[in-house]
């Protein structure tokens, strides 16, 4: 497969949404009381404003024209220490490859273009949110190299 990776362009919102939208309802399937899949991830002016922030990209794995892909990634400041004064983390909000498409090693691509964004944008690390009931996500990104940093905890009120 000749995969391109590239920052999305605003005539990609369709394609980007509709990957958005599968993971929506992978997560609204797992976590109803979380996520609705009714509510789009990203309204188009949502998009269109993400897409002109210094600090946010999005991008994308294309085939054929179409995108399988999307890796939605922002620059978040970090608080100054000794040892390192100023820095970034690159922080993955969304990502997800198309159905259809899984084990082709278009996420893997995909991580890697989004990890060659954090380096040209000088950030020290690169993180992201893996829910618990999401096992496979989670052997995917331990795969890339990817350690837990924390767990987040819950109880119902």
């Amino acid at each position: 497969m000749d995969i391109i990776y590239r920052t999305a362009k605003l005539k990609d919102y369709q394609g980007v949404n509709k990957i958005l939208t599968e993971s929506l309802k992978l997560h609204a399937e797992a976590l109803p009381s979380m996520f609705d899949e009714e509510i789009a991830v990203m309204s188009f002016e949502q998009y269109q404003a993400t897409l002109y922030y210094a600090t946010v990209d999005i991008i994308v794995a294309e085939y054929r024209n179409q995108i399988i892909g999307a890796s939605v990634v922002e620059l978040k400041y970090n608080p100054p220490t000794k040892a390192n004064p100023f820095s970034y983390t690159a922080y993955i909000q969304y990502f997800g490859i198309k159905k259809g498409f899984h084990n082709y090693g278009i996420g893997k691509g995909l991580f890697h273009a989004t990890k060659k964004w954090a380096i040209q944008k000088d950030a020290s690390d690169l993180q992201l949110t893996v829910w618990s009931f999401n096992k496979k996500a989670m052997a995917f990104y331990q795969s890339l190299g990817l350690t837990s940093l924390s767990y987040l905890m819950s109880t119902k009120l």
